[in-house]
């Protein structure tokens, strides 16, 4: 039996790049990325800026804090910047391949959800809170483990990757059950 298609839904377009030359080519990337600097972390310059903005109001606090006193957590180093240029290079990206427009909602949303923007926001509000959280509890994020123990060839980034995709898969399933059509 056919589904019915909504008609306002768009469908997703199809990917500039093949799957495997974009695993090939950021897999390079890191390497250069390790070899050049040191393994790559993201969620570490959260707290780091969050430091920052709570000195501002309580330096007393930060001063006195088990954590966020220590001097890893003072100074907005390489890392700052590299999250600023993953935004700023994701950015570029998607206006180059023309992929880029401004949106409250996506077509796996509105396929699985419907199209309220308000839910969507809540969702990912909620779901970045857990993955800071989470990060923060195993100390270090998904960057850092998989990406960049793999470059390494980190005996621990194999089950961490292989639990990592087998959640991921459980959780994209459980939140988007339904696929919508996709551009040939």
């Amino acid at each position: 039996m056919e589904e019915k298609k909504d008609a306002g839904m768009q469908p997703v377009a199809k990917a500039s790049l093949p799957w495997w030359l974009g695993g090939l080519l950021l897999g390079l990337i890191m390497v250069l990325a390790v070899w050049a600097y040191d393994p790559l972390g993201v969620s570490t310059q959260f707290v780091i800026l969050d430091t920052k903005i709570i000195q501002h109001f309580d330096a007393e606090y930060v001063a006195e804090h088990p954590v966020i006193s220590k001097d890893k957590y003072q100074s907005l180093g390489y890392g700052f910047w590299l999250d600023i240029g993953l935004l700023g290079g994701a950015l570029i990206a998607a206006l180059v391949v023309g992929r880029w427009k401004l949106q409250t909602t996506c077509s796996w949303w509105d396929a699985n959800h419907g199209k309220s923007p308000v839910l969507r926001f809540i969702t990912g509000f909620i779901g970045g809170i857990l993955i800071l959280f989470g990060s923060r509890v195993a100390g270090g994020c998904t960057s850092g483990m998989m990406a960049s123990g793999w470059v390494q060839l980190a005996v621990n980034a194999l089950p961490f990757t292989i639990g990592l995709f087998i959640a991921g898969i459980f959780v994209a399933r459980l939140v988007y059950p339904k696929s919508p059509e996709i551009e040939k």
